[in-house]
């Protein structure tokens, strides 16, 4: 598990500032778990993953956020340390918002600050267009509004690879070998440019591929699962809350459509990095300070408002 005593994954804390549990939500078990107490005032952080079934314990860097504020996480229906569910069919957009939700209550985080990552962004931005109370700002990081734009930046991607690379990722039939290959040269240049770090081969080994499926779909760049047509830009003029929306210059997920989010959430900051897809393993140094400063600045302008 990703929680131990002193520490959480690979970051160093503090040994009573790690704590873990499970809930229950539509009779099935969805594991959680939390680092660091906070300072006083300060408000928790709640992490919210992608995939759809790449587990928490890809976003444990986010642990080193646990010095000023406590940093919840927890892993969906279907992946991690979470139940799985007895038939595909359960898995649905409405469960995963709802279950979002129940973490919430449950874990009583009445005032909140949200982040969410990748394929996280989507479901932390259909739970916001519900209009829940108290939460105090979103933190949208190498995301999208919508997955036929996050298709065609993916065209836009492999445009950019050698010809060769781009044809075998684009034909379901290619030889294993070749598909491989190709499939490495795009995640080194998109996803991550070194190799993986012990958190993210844990999250991948523990990930839940009924869910990908069923959720994005069976191809990864051709996606046709549940979300594959949603899209909420013409919608995220309706958020009102303080915002960042974090991209990569490098990152799968083009610029363009961190670009859009900001554009169309009032008053949403917008932050490119020059990364790839995590940039929290590739420049934490620049990442982690970034987050930290945004949710304190939040919390200081909600102390001085009416």
């Amino acid at each position: 598990m990703g929680t131990r005593a002193g520490t959480f994954g690979e970051v160093e804390v503090a040994e009573s500032g790690t704590r873990e549990g499970q809930l229950t939500h539509r009779g099935h078990s969805v594991w959680w778990g939390a680092v660091g107490t906070g300072t006083r005032g300060s408000v928790p952080l709640l992490t919210v993953h992608g995939g759809p079934g790449i587990c928490h314990d890809c976003l444990e860097p986010l642990a080193g956020l646990a010095a000023d504020r406590e940093v919840v996480f927890y892993d969906q229906f279907g992946c991690g340390h979470s139940d799985r569910a007895e038939e595909p069919s359960e898995y649905t957009i409405e469960l995963f918002v709802d279950e979002l939700a129940a973490v919430r209550a449950t874990l009583g985080l009445d005032r909140v600050h949200l982040y969410a990552h990748s394929y996280g962004g989507p479901l932390a931005l259909e739970y916001l267009l519900s209009q829940p109370e108290g939460v105090l700002s979103l933190t949208i990081s190498n995301s999208f509004a919508s997955v036929p734009a996050l298709a065609a930046g993916w065209q836009q991607r492999l445009d950019e690879l050698p010809t060769h690379a781009a044809q075998a990722l684009r034909k379901p039939s290619a030889d294993p070998d070749e598909y491989g290959a190709a499939l490495g040269e795009f995640l080194t240049r998109f996803v991550l440019p070194f190799p993986p770090a012990e958190p993210l081969i844990r999250s991948q080994a523990n990930s839940g591929a009924e869910v990908y499926q069923r959720m994005h779909g069976s191809s990864w760049f051709v996606p046709d699962g549940q979300w594959s047509r949603w899209d909420a830009t013409e919608r995220l003029a309706e958020l009102n809350l303080p915002t960042m929306v974090i991209g990569g210059r490098r990152d799968q997920c083009v610029p363009a459509l961190a670009e859009a989010i900001a554009a169309g959430i009032p008053n949403a900051e917008l932050v490119i990095l020059d990364s790839a897809h995590l940039p929290f393993y590739e420049v934490p140094d620049q990442y982690l300070p970034l987050l930290a400063g945004f949710m304190t600045r939040v919390e200081t302008s909600s102390q001085h408002t009416p």
